[in-house]
């Protein structure tokens, strides 16, 4: 594990930081995990929170850096208000949410610190847990990285943020966006197999991909969407957003909400395609409801 983390290559960027040294590379973060905040979170799709919560882990640090992202006080930090926790401390943590009811152990943007939470995972499985384990991640993610988590994780939760190079270049940097996000699915997809729910309506296995729809973004949108559903179809969920929310920081057209009609014709245009595993959200959710109150 040390090993993976000595000359980091664990994201797409492969920019060799030696994390066990202190030193630090795009994603801002040391070898060892840093978790925010651990909360029982009802604002996920209703097969992950159901009525009982998903027991949610908030790591800090972002191999990706979108310039409108939400979790920006935890993304892009360091905040300083992040706890290190190793593979026993995670572990421990894991458990207690499901003492606590959760219907799962969501972990939410790990992929950057993966070997040490693959490692807390095992100890957890030997240790007892049995509820689902689902990984929430920006879909900027490496299929050797992912390989780390197979047969450690039941769902993933990837966004399927551009098809546009252009768009993936301005907004994260990364004009590779797409084609690392396709195969990164595609491998989550061979791990989990199709969807499946259980008699109480919640996931237990599958890949859910998430599309927020951005300002502008209508004909990118809709290529992501042709994408999604005729390769995968309903054996996926597919979750189309309409939350975005500006961020202080951002300008130009990220400075304004997509329209209502925008995300109407995005939904009747998902409809069209036969996708019956699908969640539409309603256009007036805001992103800043979706923030927890982080340990800022």
């Amino acid at each position: 594990m040390e090993d993976l983390f000595a000359n980091c290559n664990l994201c797409p960027r492969k920019c060799g930081a030696d994390r066990t040294s202190g030193k630090t590379g795009f994603c801002r973060m040391p070898a060892t995990p840093v978790v925010n905040l651990i909360k029982l979170h009802y604002g996920e799709e209703p097969i992950i929170s159901g009525t009982a919560g998903s027991g949610t882990v908030f790591f800090e640090g972002c191999s990706l850096g979108c310039v409108f992202c939400q979790n920006h006080l935890i993304s892009r930090g360091p905040t300083g208000h992040g706890l290190q926790m190793d593979a026993g401390a995670l572990c421990t943590a894991y458990l207690e949410l499901q003492e606590k009811g959760a219907n799962n152990i969501n972990l939410v943007t790990p992929m950057h610190f993966a070997p040490a939470v693959a490692a807390s995972l095992e100890k957890a499985k030997a240790s007892g847990l049995k509820i689902p384990v689902a990984v929430n991640c920006s879909g900027y993610d490496l299929v050797s990285t992912l390989r780390l988590f197979d047969g450690l994780v039941d769902v993933y939760m990837p966004d399927m943020k551009y098809f546009s190079s252009r768009f993936s270049s301005e907004y994260s940097h990364a004009p590779d966006y797409f084609s690392v996000c396709c195969s990164a699915v595609d491998e989550m997809v061979r791990q989990t197999g199709p969807v499946v729910l259980g008699d109480d309506g919640l996931i237990k296995k599958g890949v859910i991909v998430r599309h927020l729809i951005l300002p502008g973004g209508l004909f990118d949108s809709k290529h992501v969407l042709d994408y999604l559903t005729s390769r995968y179809g309903n054996a996926i969920y597919i979750s189309l957003m309409s939350q975005y929310t500006p961020m202080p920081s951002c300008t130009g057209r990220l400075a304004e909400r997509p329209s209502k009609r925008t995300c109407g014709t995005l939904a009747d245009y998902l409809a069209s395609k036969g996708q019956d595993n699908a969640f539409i959200q309603e256009y007036d959710s805001s992103g800043n409801e979706m923030i927890p109150d982080f340990n800022t």
